[in-house]
């Protein structure tokens, strides 16, 4: 398997690796007990648990698919706070895969003279800063912020596919004009 396949599981790897002491760690009676332990609303994925999640604004957040999210931990683990961390550790180290295929990607489209090794470093380094800043502490290991990790994995989502999109119109583009019948060409 090429470096440039193995490099994102690499780095989702080193950001579970580096994460991983969050899952000895419980809920944090900052507000996690009042999302949590005194809200059994959230508690499954029953009819009542989503009415709640699309519905709900509590703490002024309106986050059904954090909630769907929290539901789902809870039919998994029940009030086991490692399951919750786990769920949050996972995001991240697929986040952190993510960031460096559209580093790659964007690397490529922006450095189109660079050899395919440099490219390959730059967006290994970039995704590896990303994994384990210090700024996704807060994010990751505190399982309120899920809302945090589960945003980056759909804009992060949503960004390559965007760069998909862009590569297949441009190819079609081409094609169509390199296809179109001389007739049509128009004089020279």
């Amino acid at each position: 398997m090429p470096a440039r396949r193995i490099a994102p599981f690499a780095i989702a790897a080193i950001a579970v690796a580096v994460f991983a002491p969050a899952l000895q760690y419980g809920f944090i009676l900052w507000d996690d007990d009042r999302n949590f332990l005194n809200n059994p609303a959230y508690r499954g994925l029953g009819w009542a648990q989503v009415r709640f999640a699309f519905t709900s604004a509590l703490m002024g957040h309106w986050i059904p698919v954090t909630w769907l999210s929290f539901g789902i931990d809870h039919a998994l683990w029940g009030m086991n706070a490692f399951g919750y961390h786990l769920t949050n550790i996972l995001l991240h180290a697929a986040n952190a895969a993510l960031v460096c295929l559209l580093a790659l990607r964007l690397l490529r489209l922006g450095l189109t003279t660079a050899s395919p090794r440099a490219i390959s470093l730059g967006a290994v380094v970039a995704a590896l800063f990303f994994a384990v800043h210090p700024l996704r502490v807060e994010s990751v290991a505190w399982i309120t912020e899920r809302r945090d990790v589960l945003s980056a994995l759909f804009y992060l989502l949503t960004v390559l596919a965007y760069l998909k999109a862009c590569a297949a119109a441009t190819a079609s583009r081409r094609r169509r004009r390199t296809t179109r019948p001389r007739s049509m060409v128009g004089p020279r």
